[in-house]
């Protein structure tokens, strides 16, 4: 069989469970894939065969802040463009099925060409009080309609009660919560404490405030911390100002093993950062993007379950260090994620996904 797997480009979440599921699923189908930006660079370092397309969606803030009416409206994307462009990708190499992450533009090509998708998301509902709900809502509808006409729509997260997402998901028919997809094996005698911070924060500039205060927070206190950066802009910058305690690290794909060794995660609160941590047992600290109801209810839902703590941007100049603090020496964090991570290794979402592909054909 052969299979289509469209990616999101915006963040590298999206990018990592897809190669979780294309690594799963090339194990007895032909697997390609679809991408653009750095998410297409990342599956190509990871050995992955890659279609260009165009984003559909461009995420876009400042200072800490998410901007989801410049996300959605702006001059770098083209969603008729990337339609046309998937098309003739799905003409040309004439998949059985498309597996679409978040990437709408294929769902619309292969509903016009007729082949069977499905849908993967962490979110398919918005709660919010502010103004952009007046844009999210009618998306969010726009989208549900289209949810409903896949296959299956699969949600890589934990059984209810235990799901990260929860409260970013309105239940549906077709809804399939199959567990976490992340791209490694999770041993647990193989993971230890080295007694480091693991800052994973994706490559927007509007999050460098972040970076660069848990880099002076780590020159005070003699913190070690390990930044994996997702930019070598962020990189580059980070390096002319960084502490001797602090190593740069633009981009990995052996983030398995710094998740393994790491204490604890700091983390801007995407979803796939939040499974792979809580998959190795660690908790973390979580610091949504400001106006970014998904990270922020993804957030809310971690500190309701006590295995991480939630920070807002606004105030962490005067709470991070402190929180920091709490994490290093407050043990029902270290044993509600351990949890987590038992929970995991019954729940696997790359263990399930051949059966539901296969069987939904």
């Amino acid at each position: 069989m052969k299979i289509l797997i469209s990616i999101c480009g915006e963040g590298f979440g999206h990018t990592t469970r897809c190669i979780a599921i294309g690594n799963e699923l090339s194990k007895k189908h032909e697997v390609k894939y679809a991408a653009y930006g750095k998410s297409k660079d990342f599956v190509e370092m990871s050995g992955g065969d890659v279609f260009e397309t165009y984003p559909e969606i461009r995420l876009s803030g400042k200072n800490g802040k998410f901007d989801v009416k410049k996300s959605i409206f702006n001059s770098d994307y083209h969603p008729a463009r990337a339609i046309k462009k998937e098309m003739d990708i799905i003409k040309d190499y004439d998949p059985d099925m498309v597996i679409s992450d978040c990437k709408y533009s294929s769902v619309v090509a292969s509903k016009v060409l007729k082949k069977p998708y499905y849908i993967i998301t962490n979110q398919n509902c918005t709660k919010t009080d502010k103004k952009e709900k007046y844009i999210v809502y009618p998306v969010m509808e726009i989208l549900n309609v289209i949810n409903k006409s896949a296959e299956k729509v699969i949600i890589p997260d934990f059984p209810l009660p235990y799901t990260v997402c929860e409260y970013n998901l309105k239940l549906l028919e077709n809804l399939s919560f199959i567990g976490p997809l992340i791209r490694y094996d999770v041993v647990p005698e193989e993971i230890s404490d080295e007694g480091y911070i693991l800052c994973v924060i994706g490559g927007f500039e509007y999050r460098y405030k972040i970076l660069e205060l848990l880099n002076k927070i780590s020159a005070k206190k003699g913190l070690k911390v390990k930044m994996v950066c997702g930019s070598y802009d962020v990189a580059e910058k980070l390096e002319k100002i960084k502490s001797k305690n602090v190593e740069v690290i633009p981009l990995t794909t052996n983030m398995d093993e710094l998740l393994k060794k790491c204490s604890f995660v700091v983390c801007h609160g995407g979803h796939s950062t939040l499974m792979e941590a809580f998959c190795f047992g660690k908790p973390v600290i979580t610091i949504p993007d400001l106006d970014h109801p998904e990270q922020e209810y993804n957030a809310k839902k971690i500190s309701d379950m006590e295995c991480g703590i939630a920070l807002s941007y606004n105030t962490i100049d005067s709470n991070l260090e402190e929180s920091l603090e709490k994490m290093i020496s407050t043990t029902k964090y270290y044993e509600n994620s351990k949890k987590l991570m038992n929970l995991y290794l019954k729940n696997s979402g790359t263990d399930k996904v051949m059966d539901i592909v296969e069987n939904g054909l």
